[in-house]
Order: C-alpha cells, then structure tokens, then sequence
C-alpha cells in the first residue's frame, strides 16, 4: 500500500469522526431565552437555535438529524368500541373449547376413581365386583337384552362380535346402576348402616368408571386401523388425560422421528461395511452352489457316436467350408470302398 492512499483514509476516517462529533454537538447545544420570557412560554413555542451546520455537511444529513429529534411517538393500540348490550344478546352466549369443571369432589374419592379411569380395573377384582350384585326383579330391563335368535342367523360375523361387546357393556352398566341402587334403598330406610350404603356407592363408582375407561379403550380401536403400522408403537400403552392419546403426544412423535433418523444413519454404516471386506465373500457358499462335476463325466448322448448323428463327436470343417454352417450339415463324401459294396439280398418270408 503506497503512502499516499493510507493519508488517504487517514483523513477520512477523521472527516467521518467530525461529523459525528458535530452531529452529537448540534444534539446537546440549544439556546433558550432568557427567565423573563418563561411566562410568555406557555402562550408561545419556545424558539431554540440550533447551531449552525457547517458547509461542508450534506443537506440530507441535516434533514435527517430534523426528522429524527421531531419524530412522532408511538401510537398505541386503537381501542376497539364496544357493541351495544342488545346486540350481544342477539350474537348469542360465545362456545369455549375448554371443558368447563364443577365443584371440586373429595379429595380421597378422586385418588380413588383416577387410577381406574386410566387403567380400569384388575380382571380379578372386577370379576368378584359384579358376582356380588345381581339384577334387581322389580327392575329387570336394567339386564342387558339378547339378541333374537332370527336376527342373530343372517347377520354377519363382525356384527355379531359387535353386538357382543355393547351386551357386556350394558350388562356391566346395569350392574353398576343396581350398586348405586342398594346403596340408596339403604340410605332411605329409618334405620340405615351409613357404611354399608358407603360400600353400595363405592362399588358402583368403581364399575361405572371401568366402563368408562372401556369406552376410552373403544375409542382408541377405532382410530387406530387408520393409522401407519410405524405410528403405532408410538401410541401403544400411552394414558389418556385431556386428550385421548395424551396431550404429550407432539413431543413424542418428534422423538419417534429422531430415533428413527438415527437408526437409518446406524443402518447406513453397517451395511456398507461388508463391501471392504477381502474377496473371499463374493465366492459362492458351499451349500448353495453345486460345481461342475469332477473326473471324466459327461452326460450321455442321445445317438450312438458310430452312426455320426448328434451324439457323435464335433468333427472340425475342412477349410473351403462355411463357417456358419454346422458340420453335422455339411455334405460328406462315402468311401470309395462303400460305393464298392454291395447290399445283402433281402429275403421275402
């Protein structure tokens, strides 16, 4: 770099400097009338000079600095005006997405319900549940009906297996409603046992509340055939919350994907590894491949070699023969001595 071009930028750089030492300057300095005209400033604009720009300044310089110090504030937000009352009645009552909840229940009776509405109950436990409760006779409808034996003939296999899982359905919410009804009755008699009614109440909430998670579990069946295979293990033994298949499901399809990312990766490496292994692999394996026989085998000709037909061997062509024409083909010339021979008289029987 020449001397000249680095005085060059060397002054530059200083002219940049002025520039903005008189900007930050002409911001700072403003002359404001004396204390006697303080009055006459409410009624009037107070007058400030700025200080005079120098000459070798651009006017878009000067312009900018203006519209800089008297730049319009922030607007805030427009107010949007309220409709009248007669019209929101009119629009209706807004719907919400969120449930809405009621009044909180008993604590001990919520840790008791939650389990089962997630996993149900035990096959066991449930089993005894129902044998205690039978379906009350002033109250029979509540069993679940059957199906006529004329229906059950003609229909199909998937809605007889249909028709199946609602009759235990109905059967088991008919148990639960007859718990719910022996623990009332007890409750109205005058002389009730206050625990016994309890367990009546409990059993029936229990019952009530596998076949709510039945349900879920229905649900769930129902969905899933419309699903890809490789989405499936990620919802597989997932609980239920608010959503269906859990409200977490986002981020565990994002794992899914990764994982899966990563496996594909994995499985590029190893499959590439057995093509720089030695040359032994690409020699076919000794129980697949069936070699060439050894010794002096040859398969049998199907013409004795003697007649010169198919079997005999390949005789070479002379050298005025075609190449293309086989020598099986060729016009051979008999032996004089065969010409010579005579044939052996045939005798007439």
């Amino acid at each position: 770099m020449s001397k000249r071009s680095a005085d060059d930028k060397i002054e530059r750089y200083k002219a940049k400097i002025r520039k903005l030492e008189e900007k930050q300057y002409r911001k700072r300095v403003r002359i404001i009338d004396s204390s006697d005209s303080e009055e006459k400033s409410d009624n009037e604009p107070q007058t400030i000079e700025d200080a005079a720009a120098p000459a070798d300044l651009p006017v878009g310089e000067i312009v900018e600095d203006v519209t800089s110090d008297h730049a319009d504030p922030e607007q805030g937000p427009i107010a949007t005006p309220e409709l009248d009352p007669d019209i929101l009645l009119a629009l209706g009552e807004a719907s919400e997405d969120t449930p809405q909840y009621g009044e909180k229940i008993h604590d001990n009776l919520a840790r008791l319900w939650l389990p089962i509405l997630r996993k149900g109950l035990d096959k066991e436990a449930k089993q005894k549940l129902m044998k205690q409760f039978l379906i009350p006779n002033n109250c029979s409808l509540l069993h679940a009906p059957k199906l006529n034996p004329e229906i059950s003939a003609f229909a199909s296999e998937a809605t007889r297996s249909k028709d199946k899982r609602v009759d235990a359905v109905q059967q088991q919410l008919g148990l639960g409603i007859t718990a719910l009804n022996k623990g009332l009755s007890l409750l109205l008699e005058p002389d009730h046992d206050k625990v016994q009614a309890i367990k009546y109440l409990s059993d029936s909430s229990r019952l009530l509340c596998d076949l709510h998670f039945i349900e879920t579990e229905a649900r769930k069946k129902f969905v899933t055939p419309g699903l890809d295979r490789s989405f499936l293990s990620v919802i597989q033994g997932v609980d239920r919350d608010e959503m269906l298949f859990g409200s977490k499901l986002p981020e565990k399809i994002k794992a899914s994907k990764a994982i899966e990312k990563q496996g594909l990766q994995i499985k590029k490496v190893t499959a590439a590894a057995p093509k720089a292994t030695s040359s032994t692999s690409s020699q076919p394996s000794t129980s697949n491949y069936r070699g060439r026989p050894q010794g002096n085998w040859n398969y049998p000709s199907r013409y004795p070699s003697a007649r010169g037909g198919r079997g005999a061997p390949r005789r070479t062509a002379p050298a005025g023969r075609p190449a293309g024409r086989p020598a099986a083909l060729q016009p051979q010339s008999k032996p004089s001595y065969q010409s010579n021979r005579q044939r052996a008289p045939t005798h007439q029987q």
